[in-house]
């Protein structure tokens, strides 16, 4: 048994009508008196000894309670009326589900444990604070940074049966490890949980590696489908410079063509003269006829193509021997 002279005495209750002060109050006398052992008919007396005069201790004589009144079952539901707001829990729990981490974690946490102490002291029985603990839980792990979030989800896995206050310790170890950030990226700044949390069984993934391995393959197929679309471009624009290609080339004889006008290209002056001495065509530069007489380009090209294709292939020699070529071939 601790001596009531050895602990701090409860602080004097000012009247003040915020809620989160008048339940505050209320958690500290009744810890100061499970502490020091007050009996349950003494308790009601010591608490008045802590209101202040005249506000608090006004209210208290004209709520019609005996001083000897039960502290659990009389005294505390008519001081919660009094001096806690109306709808106080139920603000408290729509605080508590929409709170986020904006600056550092350690502010977050003890903002959460400020609502969540506030909703604890209004729980009217163990039943309730029992229900108070779980959404708690669930708000704490929904609200954390997503990088925090996975460690605890990873946590939990191999502790099932662990409590509030226990998840809250980890989580502040987490943080003085990694120093969450508000709003940090899901991907790039969240640890492996496989990097400190060992896995139920060597040959099975945990659900958050199946997640892991989810996002990657999602990122890798995403990379894959831009990859294929370039390639797609890239073979749609060579094939058309492919076709321009081409085209240009058939331009150019078409160019050619035209130009030429289906003569050979213009004598040079060594070849000009080279074809006088030997007695060529300057037409088709063949040995053997002259211009007009040309099988190829000459005047009479259309009728005597027969004709020109002896005069290339038999000389004078060859046609007196034979006999067999008419006298205008030779």
């Amino acid at each position: 048994m601790v001596s009531p002279a050895r602990l701090n005495p409860p602080p004097v209750f000012k009247g003040s009508r915020d809620g989160f002060t008048a339940l505050a109050w209320l958690l500290t006398v009744t810890r100061y008196f499970t502490l020091a052992k007050v009996e349950e008919n003494d308790r009601t007396p010591h608490a008045l000894s802590y209101l202040d005069t005249p506000g608090p201790a006004r209210w208290f004589d004209g709520c019609g309670l005996a001083d000897n009144c039960n502290f659990e079952k009389e005294f505390t539901p008519a001081f919660k009326k009094e001096y806690i707001p109306h709808n106080f829990a139920g603000n408290c729990r729509r605080a508590l589900t929409s709170l986020r981490m904006t600056s550092d974690f350690p502010t977050f946490l003890t903002t959460f444990k400020d609502l969540l102490g506030a909703l604890l002291g209004y729980a009217a029985n163990e039943s309730a604070k029992t229900t108070v603990y779980e959404f708690a839980q669930t708000s704490f792990i929904d609200n954390c940074p997503l990088a925090l979030q996975q460690l605890i989800e990873g946590y939990i896995l191999q502790h099932p049966n662990i409590t509030l206050p226990e998840l809250f310790q980890y989580a502040t170890e987490m943080d003085r490890i990694y120093s969450f950030k508000p709003n940090s990226p899901a991907h790039s700044s969240a640890p492996l949980v496989s990097s400190f949390v060992s896995s139920p069984s060597s040959s099975q993934a945990t659900p958050m590696e199946i997640d892991n391995i989810g996002v990657q393959l999602h990122n890798m197929h995403k990379r894959l489908d831009r990859w294929e679309k370039n390639m797609g471009r890239n073979y749609n624009n060579g094939a058309r410079n492919y076709n321009n290609n081409n085209n240009n080339n058939n331009n150019n004889r078409n160019n050619n063509n035209s130009n030429n006008n289906g003569h050979p290209s213009r004598l040079s002056d060594s070849e000009r003269q080279r074809l006088i001495n030997l007695g060529g065509c300057f037409r088709c530069r063949q040995i053997g006829h002259m211009g007009p007489a040309c099988p190829i380009y000459g005047d009479n090209r259309n009728n005597n193509n027969r004709q020109g294709r002896w005069v290339f292939q038999l000389n004078a020699g060859d046609a007196s021997e034979s006999g067999n070529a008419p006298d205008a071939q030779v």
